[in-house]
């Protein structure tokens, strides 16, 4: 049957809604997949937000966490590929039919500055989160519409193979990134960042613009006037108030302090220190993995035969400290933190950071810390403690050819064997 024009307009018009829904999901999931626990640590702050309290189990909103990125992923793709249109068609309007409301009550009401939606690659207002949604879900609704216009990329009895290649490799991929570090680091401490300069206004930043409001009252009748708009003496003062009118410049890092057990500020002194520092991070030393006491001492004594500074850091109460001093026979100094900086510098209860005079040139989970073995050598010549940008680069295109590229083999194999 020949189409008419109209007809391919439609066509065209459908399958290119039908992508870029697909890639936003597929994106979305991919980029939280990358930093799992920043999904947690978000859900944390809405639970925190909306009054539910702290007490909720980490595990109970890891689960949550893993389910959400994958069903965001699993829509994206099976969109992609055309696979089930309908049934993830109405996947996704249910899925946006409970977050647009959501969005706009958080928008309303502002419990948290940002949703998270796309992880920490980018960051969104809630008004900015719920126009996309908005967007997303009117878009999704009309492509529902016209659904049989949708283009099949492979054929039906290949299915199979896409849906269970990408349930596969996202979880695969969230575990990765959770036993090592995300393979793509979007916070401010990143390897590379130097906190000193993150933590720095500089003199040509804009600042906070506020407005002086005034309160005056009149036979009962309270109005705000501006001084533009000043009262007569027949109004009654009543209060003055600034209203913040536009923001200002704020700095990536805000909040590095690192204090000694004595509560004394250390935190320019580690930062300024022309050297290498290492910085075991432990938020929570109950929690710390025992299995590693070895290798932290073997690091503690490489740094001190190398005259590097090392500190453990952590949020742990004195009490908690002695307990780990007592059990294990460390003698390395401590220092402690917020759990929110900690957390966001490194994603691992236990973490290894390299620094040097600031600058941050290398981060390690507990399964990468440099063993005994590879701690032969001075700091300036070892690899172990080297970490490039083409390391990291080559991390990254691992990773998006494992999880892409045989999925595009399937698309074109198929697309071949039914020309054939």
């Amino acid at each position: 049957m020949k189409q008419t024009p109209t007809h391919i307009a439609s066509s065209i018009t459908i399958n290119s809604l039908r992508f870029m829904l697909a890639m936003v999901f597929m994106f979305s999931g991919f980029v939280k997949a990358i930093d799992p626990m920043g999904t947690v640590y978000k859900m944390a702050d809405y639970a925190e937000a909306f009054g539910w309290g702290t007490d909720i189990p980490m595990g109970m909103l890891f689960a949550a966490a893993s389910t959400l990125i994958i069903i965001e992923y699993i829509i994206g793709t099976s969109l992609f590929f055309g696979l089930y249109r309908r049934f993830y068609l109405w996947l996704m309007i249910a899925f946006l039919g409970v977050m647009t409301p959501l969005t706009l009550y958080i928008a309303v009401t502002n419990p948290i500055s940002d949703c998270g939606c796309f992880g920490e690659a980018i960051t969104l207002t809630n008004w900015q989160t719920f126009g996309k949604n908005l967007f997303l879900l009117a878009t999704a609704i009309v492509t529902l519409r016209y659904n049989q216009l949708i283009k099949r990329l492979i054929p039906e009895h290949s299915q199979w193979f896409i849906f269970v290649y990408a349930l596969g490799t996202i979880i695969l991929f969230m575990g990765y990134n959770l036993r090592h570090l995300p393979i793509a680091d979007f916070r401010p401490y990143h390897i590379g960042a130097n906190i000193i300069d993150k933590m720095t206004i500089p003199d040509d930043a804009p600042q906070n613009e506020y407005e002086t409001l005034f309160v005056y009252e009149k036979d009962g009748e309270k109005r705000t006037f501006t001084f533009d708009e000043y009262p007569d003496s027949t109004w009654t003062f009543v209060s003055r108030e600034s209203k913040l009118i536009a923001k200002g410049y704020e700095p990536p890092i805000k909040d590095f302090r690192l204090t000694d057990m004595g509560g004394n500020d250390l935190t320019m002194d580690i930062l300024e220190h022309p050297h290498y520092t290492c910085l075991m991070i432990a938020e929570r030393l109950e929690y710390a993995n025992e299995g590693m006491l070895d290798v932290i001492n073997d690091l503690y004594a490489y740094t001190r035969s190398n005259n590097i500074p090392f500190y453990m850091v952590t949020t742990s109460n004195r009490e908690s400290i002695n307990q780990w001093t007592e059990h294990t026979g460390a003698l390395y100094p401590y220092l402690q933190a917020d759990a929110n900086l900690l957390r966001t510098m490194i994603r691992a209860n236990l973490g290894l950071i390299l620094l040097h005079n600031g600058t941050i040139v290398g981060k390690w989970s507990s399964r990468d810390i440099p063993r005994d073995k590879q701690l032969n050598e001075s700091i300036e010549n070892n690899t172990a403690l080297t970490i490039t940008s083409d390391t990291r680069h080559y991390r990254q295109l691992v990773a998006v050819v494992w999880m892409i590229i045989p999925l595009l083999l399937i698309c074109l194999w198929t697309g071949r064997r039914r020309k054939e």
